[in-house]
């Protein structure tokens, strides 16, 4: 799962126009599927007076920039089959001088801090109600950690990722070969 996070471009903005880069959120489950598998927290609703019954899980996206170090993270309220997104909640954990201080505007800084519900993201009519959950689950303090040791994971692991793509070994570039049509086609290994 990929989700495009926007945000400023520190140190490209000009005093009439603000910049945005592209981020891609990828899923912890990507890099790390069995300690997602153990650690992915999961809500489990019966009964309540608007929420539909049935397990929920809270999948984790962090950012595979590889100079970015933005210490939030998208969280995608997910029910069991048939999955649906029920709610993109957008979470930054650092204050609000560390957001302001990356992205140069005090207004960003304020709305990167904290839980929202994330505006790019899908949003189910639960959102809203879902989100206020989820607040309640990040007061444990366990589980914040928790977040944050996941981040620390997956950044280093994009970082490896890229170390060792850069430092691979290259074979000897082959022109593609052409098809009976006189167009170009992969050759096969």
């Amino acid at each position: 799962m990929l989700y495009y996070l926007l945000a400023p471009n520190a140190g490209r903005q000009s005093s009439t126009q603000r910049e945005f880069a592209i981020m891609p959120m990828t899923s912890f489950w990507t890099y790390f599927p069995d300690v997602a598998a153990m650690e992915t927290r999961t809500v489990t609703f019966r009964g309540h007076r608007t929420i539909p019954d049935g397990e929920y899980g809270l999948l984790e996206l962090y950012c595979e920039e590889l100079d970015c170090d933005c210490r939030r993270v998208i969280i995608d309220k997910l029910s069991a089959p048939p999955t649906r997104i029920w709610a993109t909640i957008n979470y930054g954990w650092e204050t609000v001088e560390f957001y302001t201080s990356g992205s140069g505007d005090a207004e960003i800084g304020k709305q990167a801090q904290g839980i929202v519900l994330e505006p790019f993201g899908p949003q189910s009519p639960y959102a809203n109600e879902l989100l206020e959950i989820v607040k309640a689950i990040l007061e444990d303090e366990h589980y914040v950690d928790r977040l944050r040791r996941h981040y620390t994971m997956f950044k280093d692991a994009v970082a490896a990722g890229h170390e060792a793509r850069r430092n691979k070994p290259r074979g000897k570039h082959e022109a593609p070969r052409r098809n009976r049509h006189g167009t170009r086609s992969a050759r096969k290994s």
